[in-house]
């Protein structure tokens, strides 16, 4: 058997795959031109709040393609972030 095993003999390796947020892909762990980006909510002072941020992933294949900055926008839009 393959995977993390604890002391209990219980199976603890879960891969759970990302998706891209514009495109709906799987991303495989081979794609290293992938990104996520985390954008922070800002309290009224102008501070950064931590407790609080929204990550936004995008594939390979979106980067690959130069569509990335429109991707990045629709998807801010569609979590009505900008």
């Amino acid at each position: 058997m393959k995977g993390c095993i604890n002391d209990k003999h219980k199976m603890t390796d879960i891969f759970l795959p990302r998706k891209c947020d514009y495109t709906d892909r799987i991303i495989t762990t081979k794609d290293y031109s992938s990104v996520q980006i985390s954008v922070c909510d800002v309290r009224p002072d102008g501070t950064i709040d931590l407790t609080k941020s929204n990550l936004i992933t995008l594939c390979g294949y979106v980067r690959g393609t130069g569509q990335s900055d429109s991707a990045l926008e629709k998807v801010l839009t569609e979590k009505k972030l900008i």
